[in-house]
Formats: C-alpha cells, structure tokens, sequence
C-alpha cells in the first residue's frame, strides 16, 4: 500500500500543478496578450478533476472526510460498530456504482469518439477518471473493512478541528 500512497500523492500533486499552471497561462495570454485560449479551460478543468478524484482516495486513507462527530460520540459501543458497518457498505456500494458507470461512460465515448469541443480531445480520457476513481477508493474501502473486521480497529477517529464561534 505504500507504493500507492506515494503513487497517489505524486500524481494528485502533479495533476493539479498542471491544472494551475493552464489557468494561469490561459490568465496570462487573455488579459496580457489579449488571446483567448479556448482549449486551456478543457484541460485546466480535466487535471483538476483528475487531482480531486485521486485526492478523494487519499482524503479516505488519512481519514480527512467530514464527518458528524456531535451523533457519532453519543453512539454507545454497538451502534458506532454497526454506525463504521454502514459507512464500509454504502461506500463500497458507491465506489462500485462508480466503476460500474464510469465505465460505461469510458466506453461510449470511445465507441462514439466523442470529443470536447474546443481541442477536440477525446472526452473517454476525460472519463476515465470514474473508474479509476471508484477503484481506488474502492481498495481504501477494503482496506478500511480488513483494519474493521480482521484486526478490529475502529475505523472513525474523531476530527481534530474544534468550531469555536
């Protein structure tokens, strides 16, 4: 797991300087150059949507997702396991539902040769980010249930963020 780990914080990172880099040269060549670049939008959008989709991932490996702690401490100890139960089901459901339509979605772009529309890139490549996506929150998912139900951790930790008003 620690080749994915590093796997996915080095293409999360590099995605998205990518996609910041094509925002501010398009930035750079409408207000300074006085030159639209109608395909920088398209591809700043794609590297930050792939970013977000591996950073996804990482956020459930490092336990960052929100989460409602004000119910989940009031919980006694048998409905904070069945409360963590739920959580592996639905998003292990979810990561599969992603998949399943992603990639549909990969391949009736491929199949179609949809494009964008401006750099008339294939938009399956685009896509491509749902399955992948799913999948890897789909092994964080299970790594999650092996930690839940072999070595019998508990999963929900807590924020460590107060909210002081």
């Amino acid at each position: 797991m620690k080749i994915l780990d590093k796997i996915e914080n080095t293409i999360s990172i590099i995605f998205f300087l990518v996609g910041i880099s094509i925002s501010l040269y398009a930035v750079f060549m409408r207000y300074v150059m006085n030159s639209s670049q109608s395909w920088a939008t398209e591809f700043f959008t794609m590297f930050l949507v792939w970013a977000i989709f591996i950073g996804f991932s990482t956020a459930l490996r490092d336990d960052k997702h929100i989460t409602i702690d004000i119910l989940y401490e009031r919980f006694n100890p048998v409905m904070k396991k069945i409360s963590e139960l739920l959580t592996l089901i639905v998003g292990i459901a979810f990561s599969l539902f992603f998949i399943w339509t992603g990639t549909d979605m990969v391949l009736t772009a491929y199949e179609q040769e949809i494009t964008t529309l401006d750099a008339e890139f294939p938009i399956w490549i685009n896509y491509l980010i749902m399955p992948i996506g799913g999948s890897l929150l789909l092994i964080r998912f299970v790594e999650k249930a092996f930690r839940f139900f072999v070595k019998k951790e508990e999963l929900h930790e807590g924020g460590n963020t107060e909210w002081k008003q």
